[in-house]
């Protein structure tokens, strides 16, 4: 089989990631908060450390832990108090569908009695370099802070949005900036505190090569983010009511032995570098896009951009639904790739590709030419059945 799905879930993982999974059931539970074992032998506190080394995040404690980078988006929407949002086209639905269903920031009339709205704009106004129009909310409140979301990478084209000077932007806008880093983490680098994000949700699953179940998101100090789970969490039993801005964000058990697993994928991504993994998949990406762009029947949704294509290339060939070259892709020639909007719908506006969306190929550290050149002459043959009809 030929596994070009890796933007939806990464396979295979490397074999330190299942051998972790299988120590953490087989052996005892540990974690230093609810047991006599020493901090050290954390996993929890291991794996921020080693994510703040990764993502350049100087403050790791303010790493949280849950279950996807949708669980963190939610979360971290629903505990801000927000006075006025902008979110990229190309967010993914775990951003939109937060914004477009919370009824804080949905409403008919505000309190002047004035029409408010959700709307498409096509607008620059963040950036000239930010290149992608945005989703303007109003909301109920005219108190709270402004914030700007957009993913560091696409899902659909694998466009790169250049994260720093979209910041520097948004910052003189008075805007925190919360980046959707699902697709980039752990093959694209990211530098947090460089670039000035004040938010960055992630997930595990994809190319950190965790297993599923795995996320979080970091949360720069001084921003009020009020919880929107309570529970347990083994640090003071005593405190039932907390004070504002005393919160706990991990509350319950989390999901120990899938962390286990990110941490082994996060080693993996340490030891090869995240740059190493980024060059290399950007000179594969490239002759993919390449190869595709020579076909006459094929359209091509993702640019040749060295500086800012991300491992994700989107492509149609005419005369054929996504979905039908997706089936003859995994039933005659054993190459699993997917095929729709891919949970983004607002971008496939722009692309000129709704309703049926797009054929996708995503690569990982593990994908290679010769699974690259199989995806080639598998759409070069459908072209020529095509073309013989």
């Amino acid at each position: 089989m030929v596994y070009l799905n890796n933007a939806a879930t990464s396979f295979p993982k490397p074999p330190s990631v299942v051998q972790a999974v299988t120590e953490a059931l087989a052996n005892a539970p540990v974690n230093a908060l609810r047991s006599n074992l020493a901090e050290s032998d954390d996993v929890l506190t291991d794996l921020r450390r080693k994510l703040g080394t990764l993502f350049h995040i100087a403050d790791y404690e303010r790493i949280y832990f849950c279950s996807s980078a949708t669980d963190a988006v939610n979360r971290v929407l629903g505990g801000l108090r927000l006075s006025s949002i902008k979110a990229a086209k190309d967010n993914h639905n775990s951003v939109l569908r937060p914004l477009m269903n919370d009824t804080r920031y949905l409403t008919t009339t505000n309190l002047e009695g004035e029409q408010s709205y959700h709307a498409v704009c096509r607008t620059r106004a963040v950036s000239p370099s930010f290149g992608g129009d945005l989703v303007l909310k109003r909301t109920k409140s005219s108190t709270g802070e402004a914030l700007l979301i957009l993913p560091h990478c696409s899902n659909v084209t694998g466009r790169i949005h250049d994260v720093r000077r979209v910041a520097e932007e948004a910052h003189r806008q008075g805007r925190l900036v919360m980046v959707d880093a699902a697709q980039s983490a752990g093959c694209i680098p990211i530098d947090v505190d460089g670039w000035g994000i004040d938010i960055l949700v992630f997930t595990g699953h994809k190319a950190l090569f965790g297993p599923t179940g795995t996320g979080g998101y970091y949360v720069r100090c001084g921003i009020d983010l009020r919880p929107t789970q309570w529970g347990g969490t083994g640090r003071d039993s005593s405190v039932i009511r907390y004070d504002d801005g005393d919160w706990e964000y991990e509350v319950g058990t989390q999901n120990a032995v899938g962390l286990a697993g990110l941490r082994a994928g996060i080693d993996y991504v340490l030891e090869r570098g995240v740059e190493n993994i980024f060059r290399r998949l950007q000179t594969e990406t490239l002759w993919l896009i390449h190869a595709l762009q020579e076909m006459p029947r094929v359209r091509v949704y993702s640019a040749r951009d060295d500086a800012a294509q991300g491992p994700v290339v989107s492509f149609n060939i005419e005369g054929l639904h996504p979905a039908d070259v997706g089936y003859i892709l995994q039933n005659s020639y054993g190459i699993t790739v997917r095929t729709g909007l891919h949970c983004a719908p607002l971008i496939h506006e722009d692309l000129g590709t709704q309703p049926d969306g797009t054929v996708r190929a995503s690569l990982s550290d593990f994908t290679t030419y010769e699974d690259l050149i199989a995806l080639a002459e598998a759409v070069g043959d459908i072209c020529q059945s095509l073309k013989r009809k």
